[in-house]
């Protein structure tokens, strides 16, 4: 199993804050002019330095600056400048993962607005609660106060704002997998940075909407607005916005599984972290190295990476972030098959996430617990975990690990023997796969209401806005324009009340299968290459497309006629299913496409739909370890499997072949003389032809041939691949 966490990439305060160059002679300009203020002049010197100080990681000196402009504002009685005080330190102590003193600074800074009706201070106040509220994971308080927020920016017309509550919004649907409308609110602030002339705005916007992208696998798209994004943040260099995005076209690389690429990218982010002293960008910088490293197998240098993310996220009293960095060590100890090492860090995190109240990640190191019981074969203890990790995601309405619960739940108890409770659970994970596959619907339901509710506001506040035109221009008729008004407000809200009564129950259902929607990605990407998904989201088709350098491969199974006749059909099925999956992780492994089965026949190519200058190489990697896997399989199987092989290189045409059923498939004469490799080779052989034999010769033991006559091709020059001359190239 490869589990690793995909770092937040939201920007936080750091990238919504206005860009200051010159920090130092800022600085020593307001303290200069502090010395000389007085009164109301002196109270926006205090602010200003703390701003300054904040933005350089001086922690200390803004919160000094801060607490002296709020007495000063006190002891004047200045509410504006009141609230303008709380919100920094509210802001400071967010950053500084003091999460109650900053609600309860931001709290006071919304009393201070209402006293001194200051709308752009309360917003502020507003926004800060609703970025609290997401650091707890309390969507939902989220969202209403980013929409506060936003309702009283819209009403000041305060632009700058307006994009910065759309852009809180974008972050929060994106946390809960509701990507559409992720991608609606960033694009709407992207329009708004750009109308001001906002390059920091503007490019952390373009950030946001390539991770959204990267989600959801539309990897062209993500490096576009990627790439605009880092040319954006390098024009004013704004390290902290270039390290984001340099991580952002990390996890892109690593879509891609070009992990040397991605590995580059996380370092150069690590780099300028390490440059500005941010603690929490160089732990997500370490701890995507070793997501690296982890999937590619490299588990020491996986642990390496973690270990130090863990020592930084430790450092600062990150409790969450250590958390996350326990339960990866733990999966990747997991993956190595270490078990007990494993447990001890599952265990570290379950203790810590506890002591947080963290249910979900309670119910994922339950989980992940009882897998590796289940592992080592202590099944009482398995069902224990499994026990409460179900009971606990039941409760919190996760589908996913429900559904991983039940699966694995009814495996066991089938190596038990004990059939009926097998069945029963196997049948709960049945209804919970349904209940996944259908949550399509309930989001679209979901987008409908939020558009219902987003459009109702802006008709009521336009409304507020003629009423209050027609009060100035018409005094004599303000009575009976405002008895319209109430009447129709009271006719909407009765309204509202029908509706919100009618769609509470399917709010519910959305909260259950929102965290769910990734998953449901996946099965269309295991049918279809990522390209070419992305074509049919976006087209509704997707155009052939050619070639030119290309490895084929095919392979079927010698005397399996015969063996088909012998063997029952279900423990035929099982063998094929066996060995054509270990067949799927070798090709995957080398990058290679596995494009259809036929029977006992499989074929699949390398260098398409995403070119590969190795194609050849890693298909001849391939090839060898598919019969090495083979041949250890053979050692110790009852059923003896031998295959033949065939390479091929040249020019293909892919594309997508039906209408009602959608398969990827390849044409051309490469893929015909492949099939002849293969008819051509002997049992448990490589077969290539002369082109892919003048792409590998250098590197592989290669046997000549005597030349056969192939059927529509006449005489075929062939070659035997024995094995590498040194290691072979990946």
């Amino acid at each position: 199993m490869k589990y690793y966490f995909k770092n937040c990439l939201l920007l936080g305060f750091a990238l919504l804050l206005t860009f200051h160059l010159g920090a130092q002679n800022k600085i020593d300009s307001l303290n200069l002019a502090l010395n000389k203020a007085k009164g109301a002049s002196k109270i926006d010197c205090m602010i200003e330095l703390s701003w300054e100080y904040f933005y350089y990681n001086q922690n200390d000196k803004c919160i000094e600056n801060a607490h002296n402009a709020l007495k000063l504002a006190n002891e004047s009685k200045n509410k504006t400048q009141e609230a303008r005080s709380l919100n920094m330190l509210a802001i400071v102590n967010s950053q500084l993962n003091q999460l109650d003193e900053a609600r309860e600074f931001a709290n006071r800074a919304i009393q201070a607005s209402l006293e001194g009706e200051n709308k752009k201070e309360e917003a502020n106040a507003l926004n800060l609660l609703g970025i609290l509220s997401e650091q707890t994971n309390e969507y939902d308080k989220s969202i209403e106060f980013h929409s506060k927020a936003l309702e009283l920016r819209r009403l000041i017309a305060d632009k700058s704002g307006i994009a910065k509550s759309l852009n809180n919004m974008g972050n929060i649907y994106s946390n809960r997998g509701w990507f559409d409308k992720a991608i609606k609110v960033f694009k709407e602030a992207l329009i708004i940075y750009e109308e001001e002339g906002d390059i920091r705005g503007t490019a952390a916007a373009n950030t946001n909407i390539g991770n959204i992208y990267l989600q959801q696998g539309k990897t062209d798209l993500a490096i576009e607005y990627s790439q605009k994004a880092l040319k954006l943040f390098e024009q004013i260099d704004f390290k902290n916005g270039i390290a984001v995005t340099l991580n952002v076209n990390g996890l892109i690389y690593e879509n891609l599984k070009n992990y040397k690429k991605a590995i580059e990218y996380y370092e150069k982010a690590l780099e300028i972290h390490e440059l500005i002293g941010n603690p929490f960008g160089m732990s997500n910088a370490l701890n995507n190295i070793g997501n690296a490293y982890s999937l590619q197998d490299s588990f020491q240098k996986a642990i390496d990476y973690y270990q130090q993310a863990l020592k930084v996220r430790t450092e600062i009293g990150d409790n969450p972030g250590i958390a996350i960095s326990l339960q990866t060590i733990g999966l990747v100890y997991t993956d190595w098959k270490k078990h007990d090492s494993a447990l001890i860090f599952y265990t570290q995190a379950l203790e810590i996430n506890e002591s947080l109240e963290n249910k979900k990640e309670i119910a994922n190191n339950l989980a992940a617990i009882a897998k590796n019981y289940r592992d080592l074969k202590k099944y009482n203890l398995a069902i224990d975990y499994y026990d409460k990790s179900l009971e606990l995601s039941l409760s919190l309405g996760l589908l996913a690990v429900s559904r991983d619960n039940y699966i694995d739940l009814s495996n066991i108890y089938k190596q038990q023997g004990n059939y009926v409770k097998a069945l029963e659970y196997y049948n709960n994970y049945s209804t919970f796969t349904d209940s996944i596959l259908n949550k399509d619907i309930f989001d679209r339901i979901s987008e409908l209401q939020t558009q219902y509710e987003t459009e109702k506001k802006e008709a009521q506040i336009k409304l507020q806005k003629t009423e209050i035109a027609k009060k100035e221009a018409e005094n004599k008729r303000q009575r009976l324009v405002i008895a319209f008004f109430i009447m129709g407000l009271v006719l909407i809200m009765g309204l509202v009340v029908v509706i919100l009564k009618s769609l509470q129950q399917k709010k519910k259902d959305n909260k259950i299968i929102a965290a769910e929607k990734a998953k449901s990605e996946e099965l269309l990407l295991n049918t279809l290459p990522i390209k070419v998904v992305n074509d049919l989201k976006e087209n509704g088709k997707s155009e052939p497309e050619s070639f030119s350098d290309v490895t084929v491969y095919f392979s079927d199974v010698v005397g399996f006629t015969n063996m088909s006749s012998e063997m029952e059909p279900k423990a035929l099925i099982n063998e094929l299913n066996e060995i054509f999956t270990a067949f799927d992780d070798i090709m995957t492994k080398y990058s290679c496409e596995r494009i259809k089965t036929i029977g006992d026949a499989y074929m699949s190519v390398c260098g398409m739909p995403e070119p590969n200058e190795n194609h050849a190489h890693n298909m001849v990697n391939a090839a060898l370890e598919v019969c090495e896997y083979l041949r250890k399989r053979n050692e110790t199987s009852k059923v003896s499997w031998r295959i033949r092989i065939g390479l091929n290189s040249g020019k293909v045409v892919g594309g997508i072949v039906g209408v009602r059923k959608y398969i990827y498939d390849v044409f051309g004469d490469t893929i015909n003389t492949a099939s002849r490799m293969e008819s051509n080779s002997e049992p448990m052989k490589i077969n290539i032809s002369v082109s892919t034999y003048h792409l590998v010769k250098d590197q592989y033991m290669i046997t000549k041939r005597e030349d056969r006559e192939v059927k529509g091709k006449g005489k075929m020059q062939m070659f035997f691949v024995e094995g590498p001359k040194t290691k072979a190239v990946s």
